[in-house]
């Protein structure tokens, strides 16, 4: 006989369009882990968190807004990582596919602020980026030391 789940629905958020294991990403933040970010398919990006309020533990999601990604762009692949000391700071990499008609162009853009006192603020990182137009397109994006 089964013993009962010991997992219970905390949340629910509906994402704009479909996803898969590619379109996640844990999201570390200045002490450890902050979250994660979910990318859908049709181009939107959400943060999903837990905020601690009045003593609780709250889930929040948001959607952020990453700059040069096209507004008919398929997001294929999303990672972040933390930049390991000396240095500080939140790197985010997206790959996505931009139809124009005639051919399929793959690119990846690599988000990261190196602002002091916002290398970990989403909002400031989503908007410093390095756009690569590449020859394949990597179906899943990771990263290493």
């Amino acid at each position: 006989m089964a013993g009962r789940c010991p997992l219970v629905e905390d949340s629910f958020s509906r994402l704009a369009s479909q996803s898969n294991v590619y379109g996640l990403a844990a999201l570390q933040g200045r002490d450890g882990p902050a979250g994660l970010l979910a990318a859908a398919l049709k181009g939107k990006v959400v943060e999903f968190r837990y905020q601690e309020l009045r003593q609780r533990l709250r889930p929040v999601a948001r959607e952020l807004q990453f700059t040069y990604i096209p507004v008919d762009a398929e997001i294929v692949s999303i990672d972040s990582f933390s930049k390991p000391p000396p240095q500080r700071g939140l790197v985010v990499g997206i790959t996505f596919i931009k139809d124009s008609g005639d051919k399929v162009s793959p690119f990846l853009n690599i988000y990261c602020d190196y602002e002091p006192g916002s290398e970990y603020d989403l909002d400031s990182v989503a908007q410093s980026c390095l756009n690569l137009e590449l020859q394949f397109t990597p179906f899943q994006l990771c990263h290493a030391e």
